[in-house]
C-alpha cells in the first residue's frame, strides 16, 4: 500500500481529531455498570438545546448508549456536531499536504533529550519511517501519532483498514434514518487551522507530553481514567486540563467561547436540537456550561 493512502486511513475523520480535538478515549471494563455519559438540558419557553459529550473513536464492543440518550434521540429535530459533512476517508489524504515542510528536520531534535528515546518507540510503533515525520511539522507529527495510537487500540485486526468509528458516527445513522436535518459548526480547515496557527514553542510542548503520557504508561484508552460511559464528568475535565495550557486555550477555552454564543444564537429560534461535542468541552475549567453561565444562562444535567 501506498504510504500516503495508509496515512490517509489512518487520519480519517473522526478518528484524525480524536484526541487532539479533545474527546476523552473511552473504553469498558469486563464487567461494565449500565452506561451513563452525561447529558444536559439548555433550554427556554419554546427551545430546547440538548448537550451531549461524545468520543470520537470507540472501542468496536464498547456499550456506551443509555436509556436517556435513546430518548433525546428520538426527540431531536436536528443533530448538531463539531462536523457537519460526512467524513469520506478517501479524501483523508488531503490532509496530509498541510502537515508537511518543505525540509527536512530531526523529528527526535525537536524534543528535549530526554524525550527523544520515547519519541523514537512511538514513531517505531506507528509503522511509518521516521523520515516521514522528519519533513512534518511538529502539530502534524502530533497528530499522525495520535491516530496510528488510536488504530493500534482499537482496529480490527482481520480487517486494519476498516476506518474507526465512534458516537457522532452512531448519532448520524439515526438522524439519516428519518432525514432529519444535520449540520456542524466548525470545518475541516477550521479545526486544521488550530494546528497549522500553533506556536512552535506549543507544538513542542504537546508532542513531548505524548511521550511522557507513553512512558509513564498513562491509560489513554483506560476507562478509570476516561470515566465517559459512566458519566464521570470531573475525570473528563481533569483529562483536558492536563494538556498544554497553550493547547487547552486553542483547543478548548477559544473553541469553547465561539460554541456559547452559537447556542445563545440558537436559542433565539424554536425547536429541539441534541448538540453533540467532544466531552472535553463540556467539562472541566473553562466548560461550554461555564461560560453559559456567565452570560446569565443555565444547562441543568439530567438525571
Amino acid at each position: 500500500m501506498r504510504l500516503k493512502k495508509r496515512i490517509g486511513t489512518w487520519l480519517a475523520a473522526p478518528a484524525a481529531l480524536a484526541f487532539l480535538l479533545c474527546a476523552p478515549a473511552a473504553a469498558t471494563p469486563a464487567e461494565a455498570p449500565a452506561p451513563s455519559p452525561a447529558i444536559w438540558l439548555l433550554a427556554d419557553e419554546d427551545t430546547r438545546i440538548y448537550l451531549f459529550g461524545t468520543v470520537h473513536v470507540l472501542p468496536p464492543d464498547l456499550v456506551w448508549r443509555s436509556e436517556a440518550l435513546n430518548r433525546v434521540v428520538e426527540d431531536a429535530d436536528e443533530l448538531v456536531m463539531e462536523i457537519g459533512e460526512e467524513p469520506d476517508p478517501d479524501d483523508a489524504a488531503n490532509l496530509f499536504g498541510p502537515m508537511m515542510m518543505d525540509k527536512s528536520v530531526s523529528i527526535l531534535g525537536r524534543v528535549s533529550p530526554d524525550h527523544r528515546e520515547g519519541l523514537r518507540e512511538m514513531i517505531e510503533a506507528s509503522g511509518i519511517p521516521i523520515e516521514v515525520y522528519d519533513h512534518m511539522h511538529s502539530w502534524g507529527a502530533s497528530f499522525l501519532l495520535v491516530g496510528a495510537a488510536f488504530r493500534q487500540a482499537y482496529a480490527d485486526p482481520d480487517a486494519p483498514e476498516m476506518p474507526l468509528t465512534g458516537v457522532e458516527d452512531s448519532l448520524r445513522a439515526d438522524f439519516e434514518r428519518n432525514q432529519r436535518p444535520i449540520s456542524g459548526v466548525e470545518s475541516v480547515e477550521a479545526q486544521l487551522d488550530f494546528f497549522r496557527t500553533m506556536p512552535l514553542g506549543a507544538q513542542r510542548e504537546f508532542l513531548e507530553s505524548m511521550v511522557e503520557a507513553h512512558h509513564d504508561g498513562d491509560a489513554v484508552f483506560d476507562p478509570e481514567e476516561a470515566g465517559w460511559v459512566r458519566g464521570d464528568v470531573d475525570s473528563v475535565g481533569a483529562e483536558m486540563e492536563a494538556l498544554p495550557p497553550a493547547l487547552f486555550d486553542r483547543l478548548i477555552t477559544r473553541r469553547n467561547a465561539a460554541w456559547t454564543n452559537w447556542l445563545i444564537d440558537r436559542l433565539r429560534r424554536p425547536g429541539t436540537v441534541l448538540f453533540a461535542v467532544g466531552a472535553g468541552h463540556l467539562a472541566g475549567r473553562d466548560s461550554v456550561q461555564s461560560m453559559l453561565a456567565a452570560r446569565g444562562l443555565t444547562a441543568r444535567r439530567l438525571p
